[in-house]
């Protein structure tokens, strides 16, 4: 999949951008605060629906305005061409997504169609942060290659805020009824069966994963470091067991944990307790690690990330990269550009064009893309500026 064209109407701080891309390499360029990041979240708009920057629609709406637009022409594999479209109305507070002139009806059935894979300051919580951020990339890598994924995350995320809200209130009034059980059973039976298929899953996610972690980490790194990801489910799981017996295991699980989760008003068995672990030669990154390691490390798992996505969609991912040199050497940054170049689509934001000076051989199929004062102006203008 290659991304054609993008234009941005009061998003962020482009009023009216509009950007013709190459099908390999579109450098942004431009200080800080001027919108080159303000681009790829853009083009997340297009390929997931969403942000991977904002959490609410309504910050990245331009204040004052009651509306933002981001259209974009897509070329598949294949050789269609797909226009896009993402409105926001800030009245209704609803976003809208255009295939064509199509409105989907569910935003979930747009993730995997146009994948794409994201690398910003952001992610570094991947590697730094708490479970819940470890489990967000892992959902959405899984997510991007696996429709029954989505459908059993949607689902299992509305059971657990059904039986929360269930043992919240039981909580509440410090006792815990025959209604109560009664309200409580369905909710948990479908807990443990959407439950086990989504750790089921993630088992069998690792062990597909963990040799494209090898395979991309080495591709950056000319020293010898063993990379490792593992998964830690809450419940004892193998990629060779049957949701049957995960199922039981759950069913075991909270039954011990009933009267904890009556008292605490909350569930504390389940998949949305896992934990997923990085080392780098046998020892955990979050606690012996450097910051340039953890930088490496990330990278290593977002390409890993592409080459995984690329076997499994019926698009080749897109590949967006925000600002990812600033905490790495001058050897390191050329090795990454070198090695990406050549992969898919990719977009990258800087502030400065040095490090491409060495990697890139400028072509027909590569442009740099200068962003002042959110608008793309000419290398002139830039320089001016």
């Amino acid at each position: 999949m290659k991304i054609v064209s993008a234009q941005l109407r009061n998003f962020r701080n482009h009023t009216d951008t509009e950007l013709e891309f190459k099908t390999a390499t579109n450098v942004l360029l431009g200080e800080n605060g001027q919108g080159k990041t303000n681009v790829l979240e853009a083009l997340s708009y297009l390929c997931l629906t969403k942000s991977f920057y904002a959490a609410n629609d309504s910050t990245v709406i331009q204040q004052g305005k009651e509306f933002f637009d981001i259209r974009g022409t897509l070329l598949l594999d294949l050789g269609t061409e797909l226009d896009i479209r993402v409105v926001y109305d800030a009245a209704l507070k609803q976003r809208r997504y255009f295939i064509g002139q199509r409105e989907v009806e569910t935003f979930s059935s747009v993730i995997g169609k146009y994948p794409i894979v994201i690398l910003s300051p952001e992610n570094s919580s991947i590697t730094f942060g708490t479970p819940a951020d470890r489990r967000k990339f892992m959902d959405l890598v899984i997510s991007q290659s696996s429709k029954i994924y989505i459908d059993d995350m949607l689902e299992y995320r509305r059971t657990l805020r059904q039986r929360n809200k269930i043992l919240a209130e039981a909580a509440r009034k410090k006792m815990f009824t025959g209604g109560d059980e009664i309200s409580l059973a369905p909710w948990t039976e479908s807990l443990i069966t959407r439950g086990a298929k989504i750790i089921l899953k993630r088992a069998q996610f690792f062990k597909e994963f963990s040799p494209y972690v090898s395979n991309a980490y080495a591709s950056i790194v000319d020293i010898n470091e063993t990379p490792m990801v593992e998964y830690e489910p809450q419940i004892e799981c193998s990629p060779d067991d049957s949701v049957a017996a995960i199922e039981e295991r759950c069913r075991c699980a909270l039954e011990q944990k009933r009267s904890d989760e009556i008292k605490t008003g909350t569930t504390l068995v389940g998949p949305h307790r896992d934990e997923v672990a990085f080392s780098l030669n046998g020892l955990r990154l979050r606690t012996f690690s450097s910051q340039g390691q953890h930088k490496t490390f990330l990278i290593g798992l977002k390409i890993a990330e592409f080459f995984y996505l690329k076997e499994r969609c019926t698009e080749t991912p897109v590949f967006l990269l925000d600002d990812v040199f600033s905490e790495l050497d001058e050897r390191r940054s050329t090795r990454l550009v070198s090695f990406i170049e050549n992969l898919a689509q990719t977009f990258i934001t800087t502030t400065t064009e040095s490090v491409f000076h060495n990697a890139l051989v400028w072509n027909g199929e590569k442009q740099k893309i200068f962003i002042r004062n959110g608008s793309a102006v000419s290398a002139k203008e830039a320089a001016i500026a």
